[in-house]
């Protein structure tokens, strides 16, 4: 089990980055994904009258290539591309192209013997009406495996998520700057085999860098932020009126709690997938606290 961003762009998606050794050997895949989600707090605003909840629907399509190099490692190469739609704000609307690698090495072999893993992604993002937003999203993953039994594995690992600008003018991206963030997360996780294909699994992380946030008129005093922009995505008023109370998105440094819980399971010659996450933020300095939980249920085809 691993994560998906975004966070950002990259967390629409039923698990493209797990490693499928096991799955697939060494050979061509394909997949078909598809992902309904709700999320609570899309906006990331501390404040109660600013929170928004939207519904996202997504469909991935892509696939690659795994091959086994030697006796005690597997590469696997993969590309996705995905359509996410949110039903309430469709200027969030967005196509995302991923390209990426994982790669798992076991030094001795045995049944309980550890492994290690490393996967790297890069995702272009293209945003409907959100220019501020575009870019490319980095991640890398840094793994250690073990069979804690003949039914669990446990994981402890390292992550890196960075969104880059692309093609933006130094005047874009000082406009854009609250939307250049970076992270790094440490997480500890666990899957448990309840039967034959039917897992369960848990996770949870501890992220510091930066959180964007949006709240309704000018960014409160005292929350030490470190650059702004304006932001209609989240308008409920229109913004050429004079009387419109804009919003804006600010970045702040954080610290940040997250607990995924899940379960995965066939249904017939489908691969389904549901789990619930929750994100605590506090600001540095003692600044505001963020909270957002999300539900997803997510079905793969794979071909």
């Amino acid at each position: 089990m691993k994560n998906i961003l975004f966070a950002i762009a990259l967390s629409l998606l039923v698990n493209p980055t797990a490693t499928r050794a096991d799955a697939y050997g060494s050979g061509w895949y394909g997949e078909i994904q598809a992902v309904v989600m709700h999320e609570d707090n899309v906006s990331r605003s501390f404040k109660d009258e600013d929170q928004v909840s939207d519904q996202v629907t997504s469909l991935s399509f892509g696939g690659g290539y795994s091959t086994k190099l030697g006796r005690k490692s597997q590469l696997i190469l993969k590309g996705y591309t995905t359509y996410n739609a949110h039903a309430e704000f469709d200027d969030l609307d967005h196509l995302a192209i991923s390209l990426g690698f994982d790669i798992a090495y076991q030094p001795a072999a045995g049944y309980g013997a550890t492994w290690i893993s490393l996967a790297a992604n890069g995702t272009w993002l293209e945003y409907r009406n959100n220019d501020a937003r575009e870019g490319a999203f980095f991640d890398l993953d840094l793994g250690v495996n073990r069979r804690l039994s003949t039914s669990m594995i446990g994981h402890l690992g390292y992550r890196y998520l960075d969104h880059v600008f692309v093609n933006k003018s130094e005047q874009q991206e000082i406009d854009a700057a609250a939307f250049d963030v970076a992270s790094h997360e440490a997480y500890v996780s666990v899957d448990i085999e309840l039967r034959r294909s039917v897992f369960v699994y848990g996770e949870y992380a501890f992220r510091h860098g930066g959180l964007t946030s949006s709240v309704s008129g000018l960014v409160p005093l005292g929350v030490n932020y470190v650059a702004e922009s304006l932001d209609s995505t989240y308008n409920r008023c229109n913004p050429d009126l004079p009387d419109c109370d804009h919003r804006y998105a600010y970045r702040v440094v954080s610290d940040m709690h997250r607990i995924s819980l899940g379960v995965a399971f066939p249904l017939g010659t489908t691969s389904m997938d549901l789990n619930a996450s929750y994100l605590e933020a506090q600001g540095e300095d003692g600044g505001p606290r963020y909270e957002d939980w999300t539900v997803r249920l997510g079905a793969v085809w794979e071909f």
